[in-house]
């Protein structure tokens, strides 16, 4: 196993790595680039053949993160190349906690190898919940009862309003970045947002999405959707689905074109990305066919507390 620090340099040992083995929604190479803060730096776990463990490092606390479900290699060694990365970290490098986000089942998986290590998992920090949306359950007509809420949203708004699609890297980045701001101010005070993350897609068109749309509303752009295919399935991860506020019901007909068009291309699930429970509401409206689970938590050292 080798520690790479120089995300840029071994760029496409990275990106062939994530090609070969990625398989969760924010497995792709320019998210992970642009998620690192101003207090992480990215790493990368190489331990051959394309495998590795996507992480990150804070210097100030000596302590490391997991980037979600990070673990690229065939599912049956995902678990074994997790507990060596932390092994590595929490013991040869002394790290305070090594904090990873995962699926319901490698957490019990994890759960079970710890003690054997000399290491334990603190307390569950957060359970994210992630819609996903089955595209031959979707019905773009918006047709019978089941669809009558979204389709009189639907029929209302464009009555009163006239809506064209873009991509939207043909919309000015200013305007694009005005939209950021304004959505930025509506959010929960819980919902913690880096604008950052936002203002690079915008500023390098995009790059690494596979669809990038704007919605103008009566001549103005109001809305940015976003996303890529996620590696090794047939699924759409919807990173991005920003609006301004600016029309009621605009979240709701940003969001019914961004399922139409991702039927349209072919794919069989959407995944609107994981929030907490009491922000999962509006996500229910577009009745998704299941809901899972992933798992924030640290792993320490044996008699380590979590702070």
């Amino acid at each position: 196993m080798r520690l790479i620090g120089d995300i840029i340099k071994y760029k496409d040992k990275i990106r062939k790595g994530i090609k070969k083995y990625g398989h969760f929604a924010e497995h792709n190479f320019t998210h992970y680039l642009y998620s690192e803060g101003r207090l992480g730096k990215n790493v990368f776990f190489d331990f051959g053949s394309g495998r590795g463990v996507l992480a990150r490092f804070y210097q100030g606390g000596n302590s490391w993160s997991l980037f979600p479900n990070g673990v690229l290699a065939p599912k049956e060694e995902r678990l074994g190349l997790l507990l060596k990365t932390a092994e590595y970290i929490l013991k040869k490098k002394k790290g305070k906690k090594f904090a990873v986000e995962v699926s319901e089942e490698l957490k019990k998986e994890i759960l079970d190898k710890l003690h054997a290590r000399n290491l334990r998992a603190c307390s569950c920090n957060y359970v994210l919940y992630w819609p996903l949306y089955n595209m031959e359950l979707w019905d773009s007509e918006l047709k019978g009862s089941k669809w009558k809420k979204l389709r009189n949203i639907k029929n209302r708004f464009l009555r009163k309003n006239k809506v064209k699609v873009v991509d939207s890297r043909t919309v000015p980045k200013e305007r694009l970045k005005e939209i950021v701001a304004k959505w930025l101010v509506k959010r929960q005070k819980n919902d913690k947002v880096d604008k950052d993350y936002y203002y690079k897609f915008i500023e390098n068109n995009f790059k690494g999405m596979d669809m990038a749309k704007t919605l103008y509303v009566n001549g103005k752009p109001c809305t940015i959707t976003a996303g890529w295919k996620i590696p090794n399935t047939k699924n759409y991860y919807s990173s991005i689905g920003i609006f301004d506020y600016s029309y009621p019901d605009l979240g709701e007909i940003t969001n019914i074109d961004d399922l139409n068009r991702a039927k349209k291309e072919g794919y069989e699930y959407v995944d609107f990305g994981g929030s907490e429970k009491a922000l999962l509401s509006f996500k229910r409206k577009f009745r998704p066919e299941k809901i899972y689970k992933t798992y924030i938590f640290s792993i320490v050292r044996r008699g380590v507390s979590k702070k």
